[in-house]
Order: structure tokens, then sequence, then C-alpha cells
């Protein structure tokens, strides 16, 4: 009921937006994006066939835009489309065989058909329904901003139950296991995902550098401070979180990307702020530099597993029962105890799913990092077009107007010179930051972390790659004539 309460609650939130604000109630698929986006707000709590509230919620995004995708009739050539279908294709066939190969009755193979390649294909007739959706400038202006509000709220939602608390003890989890912060925090904070902290610390690596390249690019004093507090709110709960590797693949992610904007001093005060973060909250600190990882039984002990049943795996999303019901054989290795799956994207798609589902995920994410890799270069190379001296050797000829030419990295965005725009800048760092946090924790299988990863790509990289060439921060125009709202 508290999945459910939650999921209404976001579905009206979603609605309440929409109408109250002009630029996106004139353009009606955006609708259908903040409730996509707000799929990540209700707990995860698995009702029937592994299906739950958030579920629910992203497929009622996913109707209310298709009649606007279907509108527009056949897509264009989608930047990496083929490596993209031949990745989501093994994935789903791969689930497919190990559904029917592991299970043993007729619910049972429902249940991981819809928990295995049921939910690939969901997530792909996603990114194909948000991408149908135009004109693409607003499609990304629309979720840039709702995913950085997500994270937002839950960075907000984070630091009361942390700060002050709520009945239960909802938001937080207690420190469990060998580790320093057992009886120094008041518990990991989840916000209202309900799940383990790795899974809001994940949601947070792909908001943050979102919110940041949002304030990077703000024209007025404002908007530029009403953004940075977004970004400082959503780093102290990533550090709250005490998820490590989130940790640092966000803190790189950001200094990347201002580096590639040209903005030093926002590097410095960055610095600043964590620092003092790391400073105020000790065990943070102490976590980072004490606890040791259980990374490396993980891997050894999803590796084993695939080993022994490299065809078919032991069943989508069954790896941690199948491991924890032969401790002996499977969760005992040489760098410790094995207590919990594969917690890497590609290792747990093959444990689960075999050999086609190793060779998909690890497709997949080669793809999904191209498309982020090519929305850098598309942003790099718009800032050539406008003047930048020495453009960066990223710049294509198509956007450039001109043969690809190497020239310095940095710096970007000198005094008088155009820059790269950081909304873009933020997208791509943000989709390769997540592939490398999928290093450490499995985040495909959830549709909390999923849907996001989802909504970025469909939503936001591809878009941008699609669309004019332009800096992407203008709002839907209410003043479109009605005819060509589509």
């Amino acid at each position: 009921m508290t999945a459910f309460a939650f999921g209404a609650a976001a579905l009206l939130v979603a609605v309440g937006v929409w109408w109250f604000v002009p630029a996106l109630r004139a353009w009606p698929p955006s609708l259908g994006l903040l409730v996509a986006v707000f799929t990540v707000i209700p707990p995860h709590e698995t009702v029937a066939l592994g299906l739950g509230a958030d579920d629910v919620l992203f497929l009622i995004g996913l109707v209310l835009l298709l009649p606007h995708a279907l509108r527009r009739g056949a897509l264009d050539r989608v930047p990496y489309g083929r490596l993209l279908a031949v990745g989501v294709g093994l994935l789903a066939a791969g689930a497919t065989v190990s559904a029917f190969v592991n299970a043993e009755t007729l619910p049972e193979t429902m249940s991981l058909l819809f928990r295995g390649p049921g939910r690939v294909l969901l997530y792909a007739a996603m990114v194909l329904v948000v991408i149908g959706q135009t004109p693409p400038d607003r499609t990304r202006w629309v979720v840039a901003r709702a995913l950085a509000g997500v994270g937002t709220f839950e960075s907000v939602f984070s630091l009361v139950a942390y700060l002050v608390g709520f009945p239960g003890g909802f938001g937080l989890q207690a420190a469990q296991g060998n580790t320093s912060l057992v009886g120094e925090i008041p518990g990991r904070v989840t916000g209202t995902l309900d799940l383990s902290p790795n899974f809001l610390g994940a949601l947070l690596v792909l908001s943050i550098p979102v919110s940041l390249g949002i304030a990077l690019d703000a024209t007025s004093r404002a908007q530029r401070l009403g953004w940075s507090v977004c970004v400082v709110a959503q780093v102290v709960t990533l550090v709250l979180t005490y998820t490590r590797s989130s940790l640092a693949v966000t803190l790189l992610a950001c200094a990347v990307l201002i580096a590639l904007r040209g903005r030093l001093r926002w590097l410095v005060a960055g610095a600043a702020v964590v620092v003092g973060v790391l400073v105020l909250v000790p065990p943070a600190f102490e976590r980072i530099a004490s606890d040791r990882t259980d990374r490396m039984a993980l891997y050894t002990s999803a590796l084993r597993v695939f080993l022994h049943h490299p065809l078919a795996g032991v069943g989508p999303g069954e790896q941690a029962a199948f491991t924890a019901a032969d401790p002996e054989g499977y969760r005992t290795t040489s760098f410790g105890v094995a207590g919990n799956n594969a917690h890497n994207t590609v290792l747990l798609a093959a444990a689960e799913n075999g050999a086609l589902g190793l060779l998909g995920a690890f497709l997949l994410n080669v793809a999904l990092a191209l498309v982020a890799i090519a929305v850098i270069r598309r942003a790099r190379a718009i800032a050539a077009a406008a003047g930048l001296p020495g453009a960066a050797d990223l710049a294509p000829s198509a956007v450039a107007g001109g043969p690809a030419r190497r020239s310095r990295w940095w710096p970007l965005g000198r005094r008088g010179v155009a820059a790269p725009p950081g909304e873009a800048l933020g997208i791509g760092v943000a989709v390769l930051a997540f592939l490398v946090q999928g290093m450490a924790n499995n985040l495909f299988t959830v549709t909390l972390t999923a849907s996001a990863l989802v909504m970025l790509v469909g939503g936001c990289a591809l878009p941008w790659l699609l669309g004019r060439p332009g800096d992407g921060s203008r709002p839907p125009d209410r003043r479109q004539p009605a005819s060509q709202k589509v």
C-alpha cells in the first residue's frame, strides 16, 4: 500500500506540474514524460510477476506518450541504433532462454519472462516512443529538468529522514555488516526508493551532472543560484548514502563536466563543498578510508555461476537466491564471502541469462557509451561552429562545417570564446558515469534505476543527437499553434 500511495501521489504531482506550468501544458507529450520520469519515486515493492507500483507508473507514461509517437510516423535513423538493437535483442533472447530452461511451472515461467525479457523489451519500447516525440529539443528540455527535479526531491526527502526522521525510520537503512558505520550514524539514506542506498546513489549519479549542466548554462543569477543549491543538496545526500563507488564516480563526472565547460572557479567551489561535507560527516571519511569492499568476492561468485551454467544461466533475478542455496559452492571465495548478487551489470547478465545475456549486456554498455561520447562530441562541435579557437578534435564535420581537426582539449569557455552547452555535456557525462557505476552495482534490472537511464538516453541523449544544433536550454514555446503540437 505504501508503494501504491507514493505512486498515486507521484502521478498527481506530475499532473499538477503539467497543468500549472503553461510551457508544459502547451505541449501535451510533456505529461507522459513527467509521469515516466517520476517512476523512480514510488518504493520498489513487487506485487505480482515481478511488477510493482513503479512499473505501473512507467506503463502509464508509455501509454500517454504512444499516440504522439504514432502520429509522427517513421523514425529517423537513430544514432548507433543497430548496435543498441543487437544488444537489446541478445539480452532479451538470453533472458527468454533462461526463463524457459530454469522455470519448473507455468506460473514460474511467466514470472521469469516478465522479470527478464519483458522488462528489457519494455525499456526498448519506451526509448522508441520517447524519441518519437517531436520536436526533440522539447523532449530534452522537459526530461532533463524533470530528472534534475526528482533528484532534488529525493535529496530533500533524504535529508529530512537523516536529520529529523520519519515514522518507522522510513527513508533510512540501518548500517549492517562489518563496517565502521555501525552505531555511528542514524542510517544510510534511501529516499523514497526503500531499497539499498546504492540505488539512490545511482539515481544521483544521473541527476547531479544533469543539474550541474543546467546550472552552468543558467543565464540569470537567480537561476544559477537555484540550480546550484539543487546540486549541493544532491551532493550532500550522495555522501549520506555512504556509497563509495557512486560518490567517486559522480565527483569525477562533475570534475570532467566543469573542465569541459571551462568553469574552473566552479571546480574549486565544488571541491571545497565536498571537502567540507566530508569534514562535517566524519563517518563518510571513515568508510572511505577504513571499510573493505566485497566487490571482488561478488564478481568471483558470479563468474563461478556463469562457468557452471554458461548456456542459460540460473534465471532472471535468481542469482542471489541460487548462490544462497549453496553458500559453500558459490558464496565462499578467496576474497571473502559473497553475500549478494554480482553487483555488475555484465556479470549479472552472464550469471542469470547465460552467454547470450553476457554478450547482450556487454554490447548494450558499449552502445550506450558511444551514444554518450557522441553527445559530448556534438556539444563541443557546436561550440567550435560558434567560433571556439582550436576546436576540439572531437568535432564532427557535419556540425563543425569542415573536416574534423585535432586541437587542444583544454581550456574551453575562455572569456569571449564560445563554450559547449553545459546541459548537453552533463547528459553525456551522466550516461558514462552511470555505466561506470553499473560495474559496481546491479542497475539494469530494477525499474527505479533502469527507468531513469532509459529516460535520460531516450529523452535527452538521443534527441540531442537527432535535434537541430542548439543548446537545448529553451523551454517549450507555448505560443506554437495547436495544429503543430504533436
